[in-house]
């Protein structure tokens, strides 16, 4: 459960107990039925099948590496925010993997407040699942900021969650000097939900190199926690506008505390070069993430256009007889909404792994396309130019 701040004009909220210590369905029929066999006990298998949901984004190949070679990218589900019993939440590690499994996330952490024994716990799960799972734990400044902490060793040792000092000299550990121990200890620090503003403490983690993340969607906080309504949800877009400023990676987490909905769920996408923990704390690091929300991505620029070179073709269809068609298509499942540039024609919404033409009055020889839901600010969306060849993919000027 969150805390609340002095500040903060949110409904009451039950404080916890901080524990310190160290849109297709598939289902394989037989690896359900090896599951069964050598899956670790839980309850929720005692409930009958579990279905993943899986809706996957293509995989991007085709950025020039380096030094020879191309890369090629992999988008990761990702949640990175969620609770057990280990603090205030209701459902056991074990199942919170199951759940995250069948809910289609592939990388999740348990961030528990002030305790990351869940992750041992669940990782016996998720190595069977082949789900990564990330050691995590909530903390931060005493009556403020939270904070989540991920991919950290073993051998770190809390101190003082979520009762940083602001000042040295105090009885509880200076949030300088526990910010450095995470880092020595290889955490990357994320500001999760973002209620109580851009303040010192933040400004000077971000400046050193010790926050590299930020919450601009948290799915549990509602229309509390000073969260904005835009857009057609409750989340915070001020938070992006920091992200841009500071150059922090978005994230969009559940903070789930007790069974997941049936509403849509946050996501964050991450852009890995491998499926894998150590993959996944790479693109981190490298800020390649996007907060997939309400229909929308928001993220930088320059990893929209990555997510962008295999998620969408757009291209040139002419038949025998002279007639010209601009052909195009979501390899995704998420919709997009297209505005085309100098077609009198309202924004397409193109759904999910969709195909389209749209007849054209003459030839063109570009295709600028604006996508009135990917966002690089929040009253910015990203804009593509595309040279239109009748054969093969159109070529994307990263303009």
């Amino acid at each position: 459960m969150l805390k609340r701040s002095a500040d903060e004009n949110a409904p009451e909220k039950r404080v916890p107990e901080v524990r310190s210590a160290g849109t297709a369905p598939s289902c394989a029929v037989l690896l359900w039925l090896l599951c069964l066999v050598v899956l670790p006990k839980s309850a929720a298998w005692s409930q009958g099948a579990v279905v993943r949901q899986e809706a996957p984004f293509p995989a991007i190949v085709g950025e020039p590496a380096t030094r020879g070679g191309r890369l090629s990218y992999e988008v990761l589900r990702g949640d990175f925010h969620l609770h057990t019993p280990h603090s205030d939440g209701a459902v056991s590690p074990t199942d919170r993997v199951i759940e995250a499994w069948e809910y289609g996330y592939d990388v999740i952490a348990i961030t528990d407040h002030g305790s990351f024994r869940a992750y041992e716990e669940a990782l016996p799960m998720a190595k069977a699942l082949d789900l990564i799972l990330l050691r995590g734990m909530e903390t931060g400044l005493s009556g403020k900021e939270h904070l989540v902490t991920l991919g950290f060793s073993a051998n770190y040792r809390p101190r003082d969650p979520h009762r940083w000092a602001e000042i040295p000299g105090q009885t509880q550990v200076f949030y300088q000097d526990e910010l450095r121990s995470i880092a020595a200890a290889g955490g990357y620090v994320l500001y999760a939900h973002p209620h109580v503003g851009l303040r010192e403490p933040v400004l000077w983690a971000i400046g050193q190199g010790l926050l590299q993340g930020i919450e601009v969607k948290n799915d549990v906080v509602g229309s509390g926690w000073n969260t904005v309504e835009s857009h057609g949800t409750w989340w915070y877009p001020f938070a992006f506008d920091w992200a841009v400023e500071h150059d922090l990676a978005l994230f969009a987490d559940s903070d789930a505390h007790g069974t997941r909905g049936g509403t849509e769920q946050a996501v964050t996408l991450v852009v890995a070069r491998e499926r894998s923990p150590q993959g996944v704390m790479e693109a981190l690091h490298a800020g390649r993430t996007v907060a997939c929300f309400n229909g929308m991505l928001c993220s930088h620029e320059w990893v929209l256009r990555l997510l962008m070179t295999s998620l969408v073709d757009v291209r040139l269809t002419e038949t025998a007889e002279g007639k010209a068609f601009l052909h195009l298509q979501n390899r995704g499942p998420l919709g997009l909404t297209a505005q085309i540039a100098g077609m009198p024609i309202e924004p397409l919404t193109l759904g999910a792994y969709q195909k389209m033409l749209v007849g054209l009055r003459r030839k063109p020889e570009m295709a600028t396309v604006t996508w009135k839901n990917l966002y690089l600010r929040p009253t910015e969306n990203l804009t593509t130019v595309h040279a239109l060849t009748e054969t093969g993919r159109s070529d994307q000027d990263n303009r």
